[in-house]
């Protein structure tokens, strides 16, 4: 057996010692934590509140027929059920249609759920109870009947119940997760399954995206908004000048089908003119926004008086004559006018270390050693701004792992 059979047996017996240790204290700690705080694991609840509408019309819309004018019907309009206007009477519910009915789902966490259950239980006890009349007039009486009344229907309309769904969404989000984090060990299948999956869908995702945010309205809806209208967006507003859209439209799309032909298997080079086309509209776009939103930007953040005045409050009771006593007093800012100091010098110490047209020795050499200073700390404080980002996610990560999917 050769040096590189030996090592690779070795790797594997460490790689299989690794993972039954992962495991070992994988059960240990799972069971540690349900014995001290024991919870359901990955228990996922959802908040189902159900509307309904009921089609209405509007009382006294209705025009009879006058004068050979033909009658107009009343006005209809959807709303909810429990709409103010048809207690008060201004509207009236259509009778033969039937109301449109559906349930509104909202995630919970598993600790929220319990709590909003057990006050919603407690809410609903105590609305159950009725008013006692003593000491009430009628109309009173009637009036706190009746938010009584609303209320307990407004509560009956919220149920919390447990989300299979949700719950098997956990189970699979954590076994991703687990797959990333696997990775710290060696490369593995695991980890290149869940690697495929977070490219995959982050690539369908930004599709729909791309589809509904910028094909369907941008480009679809000035071929044929008619068709857009009655399948896809009901509330495309109908524009002004349509003939001018549909030409415009037809400049994109043929650029997407030109774009297209990389894919067949001759005349390739028909898609490289509107990915120029593309390239340097995008290019040019980005010039002028990174000139007026970076570039002189800077320049104006640069353009600060170095000195900084303050104006101090006026104190004391003064009189409205008195012109001279409610001018306030102006005093020098000391740590305003060091931050000012501060950015003059690593402005002008920058641009010197950045100046080749000169030797970096003496004067110069020391100012641009002062100005890789200030580049240094800068670098820093971005890569540590960067590495705190990405320990938030981990933390986040862990987060769920503990909370959400072990319940402890």
């Amino acid at each position: 057996m050769n040096t590189r059979d030996a090592n690779t047996q070795v790797s594997k017996k460490n790689d299989t010692l690794i993972w039954i240790s992962l495991l070992v204290f994988g059960i240990v700690g799972i069971a540690v934590g349900k014995f001290f705080k024991p919870a359901p694991m990955a228990e996922a609840y959802v908040a189902v509140t159900t509307h309904a509408r009921v089609l209405a019309e509007v009382v006294g819309s209705e025009v009879a027929a006058v004068d050979g004018k033909p009658a107009t019907p009343a006005t209809r309009v959807w709303v909810e059920s429990d709409d103010p206007q048809l207690r008060a009477g201004t509207l009236r519910i259509v009778e033969g249609v039937e109301p449109i009915v559906w349930d509104e789902r909202s995630k919970l966490g598993a600790k929220n759920a319990r709590d909003a259950m057990a006050a919603a239980g407690v809410k609903a006890e105590e609305l159950s109870q009725p008013i006692n009349p003593t000491g009430l007039s009628k109309e009173e009486f009637e009036k706190r009947e009746s938010a009584r009344l609303a209320e307990l229907t407004e509560l009956e309309k919220t149920r919390i119940v447990p989300s299979l769904r949700d719950s098997l969404g956990i189970w699979f989000a954590a076994l991703l997760t687990l797959g990333i984090l696997s990775f710290l060990v060696r490369d593995n299948p695991f980890y290149k399954i869940a690697e495929s999956i977070l490219i995959g869908v982050s690539a369908a995702y930004w599709m729909l995206v791309a589809y509904w945010s910028t094909l369907v309205p941008d480009l679809f809806a000035k071929l044929a908004p008619d068709l857009v209208r009655a399948t896809m967006l009901p509330s495309l507003q109908v524009s002004e000048h349509p003939s001018r859209d549909f030409v415009l439209a037809l400049i994109p799309l043929s650029l997407a089908l030109m774009l297209l032909w990389r894919l067949a298997p001759r005349g390739g080079w028909i898609a490289v003119w509107p990915l120029a086309v593309v390239i340097g509209t995008f290019a040019g776009m980005r010039l002028t926004a990174s000139i007026e939103a970076d570039f002189m930007a800077q320049i104006a953040a640069t353009m600060q008086p170095v000195v900084v005045l303050k104006s101090d409050p006026v104190l004391g009771d003064v009189g409205l004559g008195d012109v001279a006593s409610n001018t306030p007093s102006v005093s020098l800012d000391i740590g305003g006018t060091l931050l000012a100091i501060f950015g003059v010098v690593g402005v002008v110490t920058v641009l010197v270390y950045f100046f080749f047209s000169l030797e970096q020795k003496g004067v110069v050499g020391k100012t641009a050693r002062v100005g890789v200073w200030y580049l240094m700390i800068t670098f820093g404080a971005a890569f540590g701004l960067t590495v705190m980002g990405r320990i938030t996610l981990l933390a986040e990560r862990f987060s769920f792992l503990f909370y959400d999917w072990l319940g402890l």
